[in-house]
């Protein structure tokens, strides 16, 4: 978690997929490691900024496969 003035500003863009290329020292053949991690970049907002959803205001609709 990364939090203060301006972060989410500064990382907004790099949500994503990310890889690491290196060949570690103790590698005697000269072999490539990889490494990958997927980062998500969410504003957090106070709950008391969040806006009231009432049920009247939502429509649920349920449908049933019919086949073919």
């Amino acid at each position: 978690k990364v939090s203060g003035d301006g972060a989410y500003g500064v990382l907004k863009f790099e949500s994503g997929g990310h890889r690491v290329q290196r060949v570690p020292a103790t590698e005697s053949q000269g072999r490539v490691h990889t490494s990958a991690c997927t980062v998500a970049v969410m504003a957090e907002i106070p709950e008391a900024d969040l806006p009231e959803i009432k049920a009247a205001d939502l429509k649920i609709d349920t449908f049933r496969a019919s086949g073919a």
